[in-house]
């Protein structure tokens, strides 16, 4: 008797499983899931220590006149580390991995791509926010990957930016 309650509600449980792990068209999402034509967050968490007063807000940071590629951006202010850096172009491909460091914060940097790549093209697919910022950026052809992280504090910031072609859908 004890045997045939517990195998009911077994089946139960199991069966409310299955019910809430199906979805179809006409259900809802769960609240952890995204419809799939939302975007990544715009603006990243605030990387200033808790009860440390914010910076003032300022417009962002500028645009450098010498961007490696036409269409990605580059802030201004950025060292170039030509040893941990490469660089292929032809007719018809660009593929680099170019290395810099940066006195502005992972959020300054991360929020200057965020606000600048669109203008040039590029649609943000999707942000990661860990041990800095990973930003994944596309465009026809093209994917691009920021990759931020700080190099310790009172010390500046990396800044990598994974140029490769997206053979995706293309034949």
């Amino acid at each position: 008797m004890i045997m045939q309650k517990i195998k009911s509600m077994c089946l139960i449980i199991v069966g409310s499983m299955i019910f809430l792990g199906c979805q179809s068209q006409n259900m809802p999402s769960m609240p952890w899931q995204r419809s799939q034509n939302t975007h990544p967050p715009v603006e990243l968490l605030d990387d200033t220590p808790t009860g440390t007063p914010a910076p003032p807000v300022q417009e962002g940071l500028g645009l450098s006149p010498t961007q490696r590629f036409k269409d990605v951006p580059l802030p201004d202010g950025v060292r170039a580390d030509n040893d941990r850096s490469y660089i292929y172009e032809d007719a018809t491909l660009e593929i680099g991995r170019m290395v810099y460091t940066s006195r502005s914060s992972v959020n300054e940097l991360a929020q200057f791509y965020i606000q600048q790549c669109p203008a040039a093209g590029w649609t943000l697919d999707r942000v990661l926010q860990a041990e800095g910022a990973h930003l994944h950026f596309s465009k026809p052809g093209k994917r691009l990957e920021v990759i931020i992280r700080s190099l310790g504090v009172g010390r500046s910031q990396e800044l990598i930016l994974h140029l490769t072609p997206d053979r995706r859908g293309m034949n």
